[in-house]
């Protein structure tokens, strides 16, 4: 009796083929599921920074008392919700003074117009000096100084802008768009805000 265990070259040869065939099932799988995860991290990095860049210029929008568009891709609105500084030392204050920094004369109105409390702008816009990666800035009052026209240098707010448009419709409203696009994604925000201290 010849009693020989083990696998023949034909069964040893038809396991590795079907192995084979498992293991380009689960790599295409696997790519293909790597693929969506990147291309959903990337629409969700590009989503938050629009968001974010909206999501601030709407906070400044509803506490200003002063909105202007002088052009279709920028806007400016009287700052009037910051309170991060002493108003007499401008030093930093982490809970402030209790004063809106826009309130330079220190008599609790702000904005009033004369030459000791003047309108505080702050302003977005698109930098379009790379062709390839237009930005939304912002660009406010440094309230780290006793000078009543000093401003921060311009902070960029977000990257791969394709379209920064802004509308009065009405004295204390304004409508936003904003488009960012990495060449792969696109991600498109628009919103109507109201100033709530417009006259």
């Amino acid at each position: 009796m010849n009693d020989s265990s083990g696998f023949t070259l034909l069964e040893l040869l038809i396991s590795i083929a079907i192995l084979s065939m498992i293991m380009i099932g689960l790599q295409q799988v696997m790519g293909t599921a790597l693929s969506a995860h990147r291309q959903t991290t990337e629409k969700t990095e590009l989503l938050a920074q629009a968001r974010y860049a909206m999501e601030r210029m709407v906070m400044f929008v509803q506490e200003t008392d002063q909105i202007d568009v002088p052009s279709v891709d920028k806007l400016v609105v009287s700052e009037r919700l910051i309170d991060t500084y002493d108003n007499d030392s401008h030093i930093y204050v982490f809970e402030g003074d209790g004063y809106l920094d826009a309130d330079n004369d220190g008599n609790g109105q702000v904005n009033e117009g004369t030459p000791e409390d003047p309108p505080d702008p702050i302003t977005f816009d698109l930098d379009k000096t790379d062709g390839n990666n237009w930005k939304l800035m912002e660009e406010m009052p440094n309230y780290g100084t006793s000078d009543l026209y000093d401003f921060k240098g311009k902070k960029v707010l977000c990257e791969h802008v394709t379209a920064f448009q802004c509308s009065l419709l009405a004295p204390n409203l304004v409508e936003i768009l904003l488009t960012l696009s990495d060449g792969e994604h696109e991600v498109s925000l628009r919103t109507r805000v109201r100033g709530f201290y417009v006259n």
